[in-house]
């Protein structure tokens, strides 16, 4: 998974079971340790793909302040689509209010020659639900400024790599995009991509595809909904957690 760390590389008391608010009230914000349970783990992106995951060896879990996000796309152009481009990137959120951050990498330990390569989850907790909508309204706008957008890292020490984003989908409650990607000019993984919102929580979730050499192979297959799949099933998740 060389390629893929090139691209995306670079609390509270913890409480047990759910606390449902009483009938009325808002649902209660899921915050520190209660963040991590919203990421799918190996068994449950396993029933939802049809096939097994590993979390990544090469790229271990973050969990904590936005400080925790990837940042290899920091210094990338145009700075405004990098969060179509690429998952749970620290620029992106880094001036939302972040309260708790969340993120996993997962290696599919399915048969060689497998297109579905991995998964990348971001579970990212602001203080309201307010500012979680406002956050989502801000991307879904973006994102459709982006859609045709090549998005360009230059990097010295870590190569060159973009991402051209396209079929970009806005809605109430998921975004969804697919990537074509490169590195150092060569053809690198396609990304299918979805963000997603929730009571106070934004999830972000990239799944990547080898196209082999090919630009027309079907990676991913058409009509293929992997990504906002993971994304709802996260968002299912906050929903259980919020009361």
């Amino acid at each position: 998974m060389a390629v893929l760390a090139l691209l995306t590389s670079g609390c509270s008391t913890v409480v047990t079971g759910t606390v449902r608010p009483a009938p009325g009230l808002a649902p209660t914000p899921v915050t520190g340790m209660a963040l991590r349970q919203v990421l799918l783990d190996d068994a449950e992106l396993s029933k939802l793909v049809g096939r097994p995951f590993r979390s990544d060896p090469s790229l271990p879990p973050r969990f904590g302040g936005v400080d925790e996000l990837p940042d290899a796309w920091d210094a990338a152009d145009p700075a405004d689509c990098v969060g179509a481009a690429v998952g749970g990137q620290r620029i992106v959120y880094q001036d939302a209010g972040v309260q708790d951050v969340a993120h996993e990498f997962w290696d599919s330990a399915a048969t060689e020659g497998a297109q579905l390569t991995g998964v990348g989850e971001a579970a990212i907790a602001l203080k309201t639900a307010a500012d979680a909508q406002a956050l989502f309204h801000r991307f879904s706008e973006r994102w459709a400024q982006c859609d045709g957008v090549t998005v360009v890292r230059n990097d010295p020490g870590d190569g060159d790599a973009s991402g051209e984003v396209t079929d970009v989908s806005t809605g109430d409650v998921v975004l969804t995009a697919t990537v074509r990607t490169s590195v150092d000019g060569e053809q690198g993984l396609r990304v299918t991509r979805a963000v997603g919102v929730r009571v106070n929580c934004v999830v972000d979730v990239d799944v990547f595809w080898f196209a082999g050499e090919d630009d027309h192979a079907d990676a991913p297959p058409a009509g293929d909904t992997t990504a906002a799949d993971l994304a709802r099933a996260m968002l299912d998740k906050v929903r259980g957690l919020s009361g």
